[in-house]
């Protein structure tokens, strides 16, 4: 009885950021027959909402999973090996950490190859041509990590050169422009994708800062993190840290995110900014001067010194008051973050 040889259904993973690149990518390498399986990265200050990523997905008709980091990021973030960016941002080193996940998760599933919307001389740090190639080296993914959008102008990779896609139907886009992006975009139909700009929060210095103070002088769970990105951020001193809300939005963030020790403050008769306490049994000096913080961000700052209620986030019944404590701008400016 003769068997009938079965084509190889090929499998890929791909990286899914929610954004445009990406998006191009999973609808490439799924146009040539792959079976493609998206995962998104949630960093550990984002919440996890991933609308965008699961959007594109959902679109493009690929499988999607969601992978949360988690310490073990920050600790990369904090020690990186191949050294920041602009400011506290360690691509290479993020690049790795995520495609060694992505490495981890295609065996996991049996796939023959990961894949990223990466364009070489987009990013100056991260996708030069010799950095992308100690990425693939770092990774552990040499020869199996493709990169769809500018595969033209890399060395062919183990999916290409095993004839399991076809290499002329790849592209050789470089440089910053995404206009070629947008054009594909629109002939593929290719919609729901995240607008470029922003970027990663670790680029943003005062962003940085807040996470190095986090690191710094240790932080007690992702909420903790996830708090980084709202507010005006003060370190008090080594053991306590005051956020103050810009508005509604942020004060209910604050509270939300609160770990059941930290103390919550408002304005005890009038409306203003809150505050969010974060640290163990605070003295009558700390919260004087938290209650001087909120007063110097509302419309009171000018007047006497205000009175303040707090409470303890996992007591909200057991309301306290004290006064604020007039503080010179100069301080103010040191202590922000």
């Amino acid at each position: 009885m003769m068997t009938q040889n079965v084509k190889k259904q090929v499998k890929a993973v791909g990286l899914m950021s929610g954004g445009l690149d990406s998006a191009l990518a999973a609808k490439i390498v799924k146009d040539l027959g792959v079976e493609v399986h998206g995962i998104h990265f949630v960093m550990p200050w984002e919440l996890p909402d991933h609308s965008c990523a699961m959007k594109v997905s959902a679109h493009l008709g690929i499988e999607y999973m969601a992978l949360q980091f988690d310490r073990q990021y920050l600790d990369i973030v904090k020690n990186p090996q191949y050294g920041y960016g602009s400011a506290m941002n360690p691509c290479v080193d993020c690049h790795i950490h995520m495609l060694v996940r992505a490495g981890q998760y295609m065996k996991q599933i049996g796939a023959d190859f990961v894949f990223t919307g990466e364009i070489l001389g987009q990013r100056p740090m991260s996708q030069r041509g010799e950095t992308l190639r100690q990425i693939e080296k770092r990774s552990g993914l040499e020869g199996r990590l493709l990169r769809p959008l500018s595969a033209k102008l890399l060395e062919p990779t183990i999916p290409e050169l095993q004839g399991w896609i076809d290499r002329e139907r790849l592209l050789d886009i470089s440089g910053r422009s995404r206009r070629l992006q947008y054009d594909l975009a629109e002939t593929l139909n290719v919609t729901g994708f995240h607008p470029p700009g922003g970027g990663c929060l670790l680029t943003d210095k005062n962003f940085s800062r807040r996470m190095k103070d986090a690191l710094d002088h240790g932080y007690r769970d992702r909420q903790e993190i996830i708090i980084l990105q709202w507010g005006r951020h003060f370190r008090l001193n080594e053991h306590f840290k005051a956020i103050v809300g810009r508005d509604d939005t942020e004060n209910e963030s604050l509270i939300r995110h609160a770990h059941p020790d930290d103390h919550i403050m408002l304005l005890a008769e009038k409306m203003g900014p809150l505050l969010l306490l974060q640290g163990l049994r605070p003295t009558d000096d700390i919260l004087a001067t938290c209650g001087g913080l909120i007063q110097q961000f509302s419309r009171y700052k000018n007047g006497p010194a205000e009175r303040m209620q707090y409470w303890q986030a996992s007591d909200q019944e057991h309301i306290q008051y004290t006064m604020a404590k007039k503080l010179d701008k100069a301080h103010i400016a040191q202590i922000q973050l």
